[in-house]
């Protein structure tokens, strides 16, 4: 390999030159290749109909609002309005309120 280099840099410059960009586009080309053979089945017709049935932007944002709707009704539980009863019962006990002193400690 030494000696293959050696010679390279005794050749001039405009010589060198070319096999740079030689050797340059044969590399790109196979890295394109290769990068080519890589998307395989994502350019198929079928796997596109798939995935535009898939992605509905309304489609997710209402899923998402009815699962953050599920979610928040499963941690809260069934809240029920007061009954008037229970209004009475506050306003009676609002007569027995104690006021108590604010303490500030130091």
């Amino acid at each position: 390999m030494r000696t293959y280099i050696k010679k390279l840099q005794s050749k001039p410059e405009y010589i060198r030159k070319q096999i740079f960009f030689g050797s340059l586009i044969v590399s790109m080309a196979f890295v394109s290749i290769i990068w080519i053979n890589s998307f395989g089945n994502k350019f198929n017709k079928e796997t596109v109909a798939q995935t535009e049935e898939d992605i509905k932007p309304f489609a997710l944002f209402g899923k998402s609002i009815s699962d953050t709707y599920g979610n928040v009704r499963a941690s809260v539980g069934n809240i029920s309005l007061p009954d008037n009863k229970d209004e009475i019962k506050i306003k009676k006990d609002e007569g027995k309120m104690i006021e108590l002193i604010p303490v500030e400690y130091q």
